[in-house]
């Protein structure tokens, strides 16, 4: 009778944090709702290749031209899962930005429930929620929500993963291992970096066997304590590798592996280092607020304790959470690309700030850490206050991007004075291809002129586009290199669209 009044308890304070955490952040559903979207033409690849989908096309079919001397860009085409996830919405609605808004914080909402979830193991539930509202209501959180990208659906998958294994392993029913091989599965197909999640399964596995033989269990008992989890990682990678041949085997390459450079690796995981360990320290920084000084110490101090209450889960006994923050942030370290700020941190955010609340622990009791985290997530949530409000009123400033009244006429016309044969060489190709259906590339920014001619001339381009408001000043300087092999066939105001002489 104890033990059911007990889990009678327990349910009903669930359901309370439940139900009281999705009244705190519901308001995360209609703050910065916007009609138009920015240059970052990620979303444009998502657009086309979910179109593609259901149209029966292949979805890697989206117009870019990927140049493989400039990877950084974006792949051919980006993993399935998040193409799969809005087609319904790009069916419905199309190119149209705000329903994609609402969707983005319906999953923004849900991945802040389960953080609550999470955190509250750490420090009770009135700290997780004060916690898990100054990390969620962030500025910078918020104005991710408005970009059609993958990472705030990642984001949500990767804390239910680290909700399912913090349970032993060896209690593991099939249902459970189902479950996080599910999961897994479909983070690797909204983004590639979710490999993590099924390998820290492998490398917790392996340490497991390893101390299991070691105190002389039999190798074949030792083999069955680990089946669910092999149930978990093969079912993860069939799931992840199967979506991916069925939805993008026509990409042709151009995967995330070109950006990589081994002979690079270490310059990259020193200057990754210092940035990472700028963005997580800057990141409760408003500087809209008079109270912008509290970002500061409490940003050190975030660092600091994340920074050793991780080094100790290592060192001790690491359980599978422990496993996938290491392999996801040695994947950050040596990845070159780092201009993405909090974005990549977004999913591991909420362990970050666990990881910090364990090494408070050990210099202060439960409850006053707890009290402190409390105090510290109201006061930065104060910090927010003066620019929350203009989250909630839409901007009468129309932002320069593909929605442009401007960008929108000159891509029209842009279509009429081409053919569907045409190949556009332009700053933003991916945007381009959607909005214009004109086959679209681009050379990097950076390269010399004669850089810009190697690079595009397997590409095979006919027209190249300059655009005042983004600055190209390879293909410039390449046009003006070659301008007696070029003519200008368009132009307005913003832009200028050239051909070859024939």
């Amino acid at each position: 009778m104890k033990l059911k009044e007990t889990w009678s308890a327990f349910k009903h304070r669930q359901i309370f944090l439940i139900v009281l955490s999705l009244l705190i952040f519901s308001p995360l559903l209609f703050m910065n709702i916007r009609q138009v979207h920015d240059w970052g033409d990620d979303f444009a690849q998502y657009l086309a290749q979910a179109d593609n989908l259901i149209h029966g096309r292949e979805m890697a079919a989206t117009g870019y031209i990927y140049n493989p001397e400039y990877p950084s860009l974006g792949p051919a085409a980006y993993p399935p899962g998040f193409p799969l996830l809005i087609a319904p919405l790009v069916g419905i609605f199309g190119n149209e930005v705000k329903p994609y808004n609402y969707f983005t914080g319906i999953i923004l909402i849900f991945t802040a429930l389960l953080a609550v979830i999470y955190l509250r193991r750490f420090t009770g539930w009135p700290a997780a929620l004060a916690v898990a509202a100054a990390l969620y209501y962030n500025p910078y959180v918020i104005g991710l929500k408005t970009e059609i990208m993958a990472d705030i659906p990642f984001s949500l998958l990767f804390i239910a993963f680290v909700l399912l294994v913090q349970t032993d392993s060896k209690q593991w029913n099939t249902g459970v291992s189902v479950l996080i091989g599910l999961l897994a599965g479909v983070a690797i197909a909204v983004k590639s970096i979710g490999i993590v999640l099924p390998v820290s399964i492998v490398v917790f596995s392996l340490r497991e066997l390893y101390i299991s033989l070691k105190k002389g269990t039999a190798f074949r008992q030792a083999l069955i304590e680990l089946k669910n989890p092999a149930i978990a990682v093969v079912l993860a990678l069939v799931l992840s590798f199967g979506m991916k041949f069925v939805f993008i085997r026509g990409a042709g390459g151009g995967g995330y592996l070109n950006i990589f450079d081994i002979s690079m690796i270490s310059e990259a995981v020193a200057f990754n280092i210092y940035v990472y360990s700028e963005v997580i320290r800057n990141f409760f920084i408003n500087a809209d607020s008079p109270l912008f000084w509290i970002g500061f110490p409490l940003g050190a101090m975030v660092l600091a304790f994340f920074v050793t209450g991780f080094i100790k889960s290592i060192f001790s006994k690491p359980e599978i959470a422990d496993w996938v923050c290491l392999l996801y942030i040695t994947v950050l370290l040596i990845y070159p690309y780092h201009n993405s700020g909090f974005r990549f941190f977004l999913p591991l955010a909420p362990i970050i700030l666990a990881y910090s609340l364990k090494s408070a622990h050990e210099h202060g009791s439960f409850r006053v850490v707890a009290s402190v985290a409390t105090g510290a997530g109201v006061i930065i949530l104060i910090t927010y206050l003066k620019i929350i409000p203009g989250y909630v009123i839409p901007e009468k400033e129309e932002p320069d991007g593909p929605y442009a009244a401007h960008v929108a006429s000159a891509f029209s016309q842009i279509g009429r004075v081409t053919t569907e044969e045409s190949r556009i060489v332009f700053i933003k190709p991916r945007a381009l291809a959607r909005f214009t259906g004109r086959s679209s590339m681009s050379a990097d920014p950076r390269s010399t002129a004669a850089e810009v001619f190697e690079q595009l001339q397997p590409l095979q381009p006919t027209h190249y586009l300059l655009y005042t408001g983004l600055s190209d000043p390879a293909l410039e300087h390449y046009l003006m290199t070659n301008r007696d092999e070029i003519r200008m066939v368009w132009r307005d105001e913003f832009f200028r669209l050239f051909t070859k002489i024939e």
